[in-house]
């Protein structure tokens, strides 16, 4: 097929090997600081992908943007419709308005959901310091403050489960306590 004009590709043991910058010897970094910095970037999409005011905070800028972009065609439409009714010709393709009115309620919906899940945290997390003896390591700081017990999450839900089984317990004993009330009120004196 040499007379097509159409480029040939050489057989992949003619092509010359492709250089990894990481086996050459100028291009090698030391392995601390950069896993370091890895590890770090890691955690902090590991926070952003579970902290709803995070997810908040990115959102923002998106918001801004759909929101200006729908005003932007709902501009175009307005002038074309302007020009449609002054019977003027308009050549211009119009870009839909439902869409990037659907896409800035979608934005707005994403960001309501956060908030109310970050009001919900911040009331369990409430609840949690109101009735937890000792407070629970979130997992966002690295160290808990200095002279401040923190329980790990694990030790968290076993405290909780002790909660649940005392509180059965009591709720046990005031049922059995409610039957022997009622038998005596029931037997005849």
């Amino acid at each position: 097929m040499a007379g097509t004009g159409v480029p040939q590709m050489a057989p992949m043991h003619q092509m010359p090997p492709m250089q990894n910058p990481m086996q050459n010897p100028l291009h090698q970094q030391p392995p601390g600081p950069p896993q370091q910095h890895l590890q770090a970037q890691q955690q902090q999409q590991q926070v952003a992908e579970v902290d709803p005011v995070i997810k908040v905070r990115l959102l923002i800028p998106r918001l801004k943007e759909s929101l200006s972009n729908l005003m932007k065609i709902a501009a175009q439409n307005f002038h074309h419709n302007a020009q449609v009714d002054n019977c003027s010709k308009s050549e211009a393709p119009l870009q839909r308005f439902d869409k990037s009115l659907e896409e800035f309620y979608s934005m707005c919906d994403q960001i309501e959901i956060n908030l109310r899940l970050a009001v919900e945290c911040n009331n369990l997390n409430t609840d949690s310091m109101k009735n937890t003896p000792v407070p629970v390591h979130s997992g966002k700081q690295d160290l808990p403050p200095p002279g401040q017990e923190m329980q790990s999450y694990p030790q968290f839900i076993g405290t909780i489960k002790q909660q649940i089984s005392c509180a059965k317990e009591i709720h046990d004993s005031l049922l059995d306590c409610a039957k022997k009330i009622q038998a005596n009120i029931d037997r005849p004196v």
